[in-house]
Formats: structure tokens, C-alpha cells, sequence
């Protein structure tokens, strides 16, 4: 299902999947969050079971955003997931036209990842 967005000039039709990518795209900019290569291995790569996860239930023109994340060790959680919230709402509403009535943010995992590749002597 689509979600209408009207304009001056007329409607325009946002797929779910497209606000889902978009919401996807908002928390991987946050600073914290852990890059989705890092957070499971090959075999969870190729299965999906990556972190973000989000999911978008959309009714009109009004979103709801649950999301799955990692977090990068040693960051703060509670502040990571509400950068997401922010990050989340903003893009949703200036990219898809969508007023969003919540965010729902999980920090599912904790990962350390390396800064830099490491090189073996």
C-alpha cells in the first residue's frame, strides 16, 4: 500500500517499502550506530538478520516506526536512540511527506567495531 502525499500541484504516492528505506537510511547517519556489516556475519548477511531492522505501519498520510538497532561500543544508548528518533522523524516527514506519530526505538545489540582495519605483521 502506498501512502498519498497531496501537494499544490497534485498527489503523490510513497511505497511502504520506499518510507522503510528511507527510515533505514535516517539511522544509519547517526553517529552510534553500529554499520549493518558489523553486526552479523555472512551467513546472517545473506539471511537478512542484519541490524537496522525497521518496520513502518502507515495509515494516510501518518507513519509509526518501530526500529531495531546496534549500537557501537562504548556509546551512550538512551542518547543514540533518541538521535535516531529525531533522525527517523525528520527524514520521514521532508522526504516522504509523512507526519509521524512515533518512533520506537531498540537497542538490540552492542557491538564493538574496529575504527580502523587492522593489519597483521
Amino acid at each position: 500500500m502506498a501512502s498519498p502525499y497531496t501537494h499544490a500541484r497534485g498527489t503523490v504516492e510513497v511505497a511502504d517499502r520506499a518510507v522503510e528505506r528511507v527510515a533505514r537510511a535516517a539511522v544509519l547517519t547517526v553517529d552510534g550506530v553500529a554499520p549493518a556489516g558489523s553486526t552479523a556475519g555472512a551467513l546472517g548477511t545473506a539471511l537478512g538478520r542484519t541490524y537496522p531492522r525497521v518496520d513502518c505501519e502507515i495509515a494516510g498520510d501518518h507513519v509509526r516506526a518501530s526500529v531495531e538497532i546496534a549500537i557501537r561500543w562504548p556509546a551512550p544508548a538512551r542518547q543514540v536512540a533518541e538521535k535516531v528518533q529525531d533522525a527517523v522523524t525528520t527524514q520521514l516527514h521532508h522526504l516522504a511527506g509523512l507526519h509521524v506519530d512515533s518512533v520506537r526505538v531498540v537497542v538490540a545489540q552492542v557491538v564493538r567495531v574496529a575504527d580502523e582495519p587492522r593489519r597483521v605483521r
